[in-house]
């Protein structure tokens, strides 16, 4: 048995955001307060969600900090209260995002922020449109929002099937001038998040499909994006998987890559994709043992299975630009049962598929003290199956050689590079 909840109207589409008046109209939301990231405000691009509106956004707040605050929370509800407003737009990336829907419960539920985080029984949420503004969270289509409480030093989530976004307008057009790291930190946030809703407890046909499909894409796209921003294609692309991820992961929750970043951003303010990421390659190896069909769905994605796709995801880390060590964060092994610890505590360990302990918890983080090599020491990473069969007649005489090349050809069943296989290898690749 298996159940799918998705509340959420996604609007999918270049241009779409001029459209944003008349859905407002269509669920009769007149007074809209807006929870914008304080670069967008600042640059403009605000203005144009008012204008597009038609003078139904009544106040907006840009004061979220990256992880948003009890205090942001409360100040940009006493805005909202003050406005009078039916709605909230969320008009941001994943953090800001967060904010707007505890500000939708606050006003509505007439509660404190602090209450979120102390057990509250949310009851009552203000429609939220959600319009992302970068191509990773998934937060536009999931019932979730992640706070920060300063003064007791935490970070916790609050879950609701009332603070699904009412709209999720995703417009891969605000997404053109997102910067090269951030365009990979949130496209790595995408892989994870496919992989995750795979590896969870909960992961069932439907959404082991959708996860699939924002993989296919993300393989596909994101190296484009990084490379070329204004590769509309791929832009585009990195949107629908962003959001199809989320569709995945709304109804599975995440696993252990997510509960092994959450320290990695609190204390070593890791961006939320790259901390993700961090460990990625290793839960899939990891949870491949206990979940064998990921080989097949490695093998959808052009790989030759799990162990080569959990290397090229190694690779891609390093070639973003990302850390791949505990000592790149400002970590060593003094640091190792911190880490260990706040990954077991995390709700997302239980949703794992493999449960490892603390002592493999530990070994995973362990691995991170130095370097890391290829799953598999005979392989040829970032090759194609066709390249490494190549190689391995390299030892031959020239024409055992050549005559093995011509029968590869013409004998045997010719390999065929599909859209979905490995995206080049950009090494002249330079982060901003």
């Amino acid at each position: 048995m298996w159940k799918f909840y998705q509340p959420a109207n996604v609007i999918f589409g270049e241009g779409e955001l001029a459209n944003l008046g008349k859905y407002m109209d269509e669920r009769h939301l007149s007074r809209a307060f807006m929870v914008a990231d304080a670069f967008l405000v600042n640059s403009g691009a605000a203005a144009k969600v008012e204008e597009y509106a038609a003078g139904k956004v009544v106040g907006t707040s840009s004061d979220v900090e990256p992880n948003p605050t009890l205090k942001n929370v409360e100040d940009a509800a006493k805005k909202a209260a003050g406005a009078n407003a039916d709605c909230i737009i969320a008009f941001c990336g994943g953090s800001a995002m967060d904010c707007a829907k505890a500000v939708a419960v606050v006003l509505a539920d007439k509660c404190d922020a602090k209450d979120l985080l102390n057990g509250h029984q949310i009851t009552k949420a203000l429609p939220v449109i959600a319009i992302p503004t970068t191509a990773g969270t998934g937060s536009e289509v999931t019932a979730g929002a992640v706070l920060s409480d300063k003064e007791k030093g935490i970070k916790a989530a609050i879950f609701s099937p009332l603070i699904f976004p009412t709209i999720a307008l995703v417009d891969p057009e605000l997404t053109y001038t997102v910067p090269a790291k951030v365009t990979a930190a949130t496209g790595l946030d995408v892989l994870a998040h496919s992989f995750d809703a795979m590896t969870s407890v909960k992961a069932n046909p439907a959404t082991d499909a959708l996860a699939l499909g924002a993989a296919k894409l993300a393989v596909k796209y994101l190296q484009r994006a990084v490379k070329d921003g204004q590769d509309k294609e791929a832009r585009a692309g990195m949107s629908q998987a962003s959001t199809i991820a989320g569709l995945a992961f709304s109804q599975t929750g995440t696993t252990g890559s997510h509960a092994c970043s959450y320290i990695l951003t609190s204390r070593y303010h890791v961006p939320h994709g790259e901390a993700c990421a961090f460990t990625l390659d290793s839960w899939l190896l990891i949870n491949s043992k206990v979940k064998p069909e990921l080989n097949d769905y490695a093998k959808e994605l052009g790989f030759a299975d799990v162990a080569e796709l959990s290397d090229w995801i190694n690779k891609l880390k390093k070639e973003f630009g990302m850390r791949t060590t505990l000592k790149e964060i400002g970590a060593g092994a003094e640091d190792l049962a911190d880490i260990v610890d706040s990954s077991m505590a995390s709700g997302n360990m239980t949703n794992n598929i493999a449960q490892i302990g603390r002592e493999g918890v530990m070994t995973v983080c362990k691995a991170r003290l130095q370097e890391q090599t290829s799953a598999h020491s005979k392989r040829h990473r970032g090759e194609s199956s066709h390249s490494r069969h190549v190689w391995r007649l390299q030892g031959l005489s020239p024409l055992v050689y050549y005559c093995a090349i011509l029968f590869m050809c013409v004998v045997a069943v010719p390999y065929k590079d599909t859209d979905t296989a490995k995206v080049p290898y950009h090494a002249d690749w330079k982060s901003d």
